[in-house]
């Protein structure tokens, strides 16, 4: 699990902001040259699959 925005960035605690990632795709999003549009991508992804999970909970 990896959070989409780092602690130490003030990323949150929470689902919307944690995505499971492989090592490749980690070090991709750490240190990769498209890591900026990666990011962008899974912050939205994140909170999709999080507000999907949500909806079917209730």
């Amino acid at each position: 699990m990896d959070h989409v925005v780092e602690h130490a960035k003030g990323g949150r605690d929470h689902g919307s902001n944690a995505i499971a990632l492989c090592p490749n795709c980690h070090a991709l999003k750490t240190r990769g040259r498209g890591r900026h549009e990666l990011t962008a991508f899974l912050r939205e992804e994140a909170a999709r699959l999080h507000q999907a999970a949500s909806s079917r909970s209730q």
